[in-house]
């Protein structure tokens, strides 16, 4: 299960103040949990490529620019399949879907937008809307009866009507295996009144309904054009804080009705967040343009046979899930995960990679519309966090390099770089030498064009193809980018 854009340091699971998951903090007493996850990606559709191939962005070369998982890569749930286990998928975001590929190996795929369940996510989706007046293009569009499936996408108790439906007409002598993706904590944040009220004071839900939370002020808050008060930050903060309650919620009310029907028996089960969010800090939002802490550092919970219950600090990645699932049930690996990490064997030292493969162009372009005097160019770069614990080292293809002490800082709000010289160095060079491990990816076809549906979501999720300025840019000769897109030419042309 993934709760895509939920950030590890905003549970209670993990330490937070507010009581955002008290059912999963109960629930996971008897789980692995583990405490020092990150992503491969900071968005969504390289991590979960990554989550669902085991190999990092470079690798499968699924990101905005490329919005297609290649039939080759070998897919966690088609390995599961071809050993007999009935597959099915529940997916909020439109990027887990067919069309970009990254259903493969499902036998039943659906969606909240789905024909028999849109109906109900609308009715879901407009009750808590009410009177939100931060969720202005969604009241608009609800108003004028333009109903599109991005706006329903938080109506993640229907995944579990369908995952009841696909395991009663299983096959009794079959395993299966379930990918459950929810959408509650992506902007805009509709949390019901039932949450927001769990966290906050009544007046505080009365104003959070207020703190404008359309693209249009976010963007131009991240880009220096406008202002959040303290007070909306902090609501905001809450906001987002409820839509973890109601995820809360939505696991553990599917999870003990799998249980009272005997479907948990022999089950293993793993949640994890497939990136998280930022909500001010380092005067950003959303989840693009960065790999600071918010959004790497994940949520990764553990339970079943062969699964020790407990805390671990041990270095680990989202992309661990592929080959444990399979070291767990016995199967064998395919050749691209030979050798690769799992969750069952986490060693105390691990450098970790995450990747912000593509720039997403439509935040750039909208802002500057509004602020023609906008330059984008400081933004339009791909970025590489290289962690090696308890250090971080955040690169810019344009050379540009941030150092955090991750013990001591784990917001990273102090960068090190002009003080520790020598380590920066250091952490560089090791960089460069794990890029060069890499089997970068070349596309082997056309991307296939999006459908009018398809393109309409991912706008009104802020999702649109790549800057196609980044990739034709200049690179700093010492950029581990520069490395990989010399190694992807290198490759493409011995074809």
């Amino acid at each position: 299960m993934v709760w895509d854009t939920v950030r590890a340091d905003h549970l209670s699971l993990y330490g937070y103040e507010g009581p955002t998951t008290p059912r999963l903090d109960q629930w996971a007493q008897q789980a692995r949990v583990y405490e020092n996850a990150v992503s491969a990606a900071s968005t969504t559709l390289p991590s979960h490529a990554s989550m669902f191939t085991g190999l990092l962005p470079s690798e499968h070369g699924t990101h905005s620019s490329y919005q297609h998982l290649e039939d080759r890569f070998q897919t966690l749930a088609e390995t599961l399949g071809a050993h007999g286990y009935q597959t099915y998928l529940w997916a909020a975001n439109p990027y887990v879907s067919a069309e970009k590929n990254l259903a493969q190996g499902f036998e039943v795929v659906e969606h909240p937008w789905s024909p028999k369940y849109r109906k109900q996510a609308s009715k879901i989706v407009r009750a808590k809307l009410r009177r939100d007046e931060g969720t202005s293009e969604l009241n608009e569009k609800f108003e004028s009866r333009q109903i599109t499936p991005w706006m329903i996408k938080a109506a993640g108790e229907l995944a579990e009507q369908g995952v009841q439906e696909f395991l009663d007409a299983r096959d009794p002598a079959r395993p299966w295996f379930l990918f459950l993706n929810y959408m509650e904590a992506h902007r805009p944040f509709i949390p019901s009144a039932e949450h927001r009220k769990a966290l906050m004071t009544p007046e505080q839900v009365s104003r959070s309904y207020q703190v404008d939370r359309s693209w249009n002020a976010m963007w131009s808050y991240a880009f220096g054009f406008r202002e959040y008060s303290d007070e909306e930050l902090a609501l905001m903060e809450a906001t987002y804080d409820a839509t973890l309650r109601e995820l809360d919620d939505l696991f553990a009310n599917l999870l003990e009705g799998l249980d009272s029907r005997g479907h948990l028996d022999n089950t293993v089960i793993v949640l994890a967040s497939d990136h998280g969010e930022l909500l001010g800090e380092h005067h950003l939002m959303d989840h693009q343009f960065s790999l600071y802490s918010p959004l790497t550092h994940v949520v990764l919970v553990a339970s079943g046979p062969g699964l020790e219950p407990g805390r671990s600090r041990q270095p680990v990645m989202t992309l661990d899930v592929f080959p444990t699932f399979l070291d767990l049930a016995g199967i064998p690996r395919p050749d691209s995960l030979n050798g690769s990490p799992n969750l069952l064997d986490a060693t105390e030292t691990r450098p970790r990679l995450s990747e912000y493969s593509a720039v997403f162009a439509q935040p750039l372009l909208t802002v500057q519309e509004l602020h023609p005097e906008f330059d984008p160019t400081p933004w339009q770069r791909r970025l590489r966090a290289y962690h090696r614990d308890p250090f971080k080292l955040i690169e810019g293809e344009d050379g540009r390099l941030e150092l955090f002490a991750l013990d001591e800082d784990p917001l990273e709000t102090k960068d090190l770089s002009s003080q520790q010289t020598e380590l920066v160095k250091e952490l560089h060079e090791e960089l460069r030498r794990f890029v060069v491990g890499l089997d970068p990816h070349v596309p082997q076809a056309d991307v296939p064009e999006s459908s009018a549906e398809m393109t309409e979501m991912l706008e009104g999720l802020g999702y649109v193809s790549a800057d196609p300025a980044t990739s034709a840019g200049s690179l700093s000769g010492t950029s581990s980018w520069a490395i990989t897109d010399a190694k992807a030419k290198e490759k493409a042309a011995s074809r």
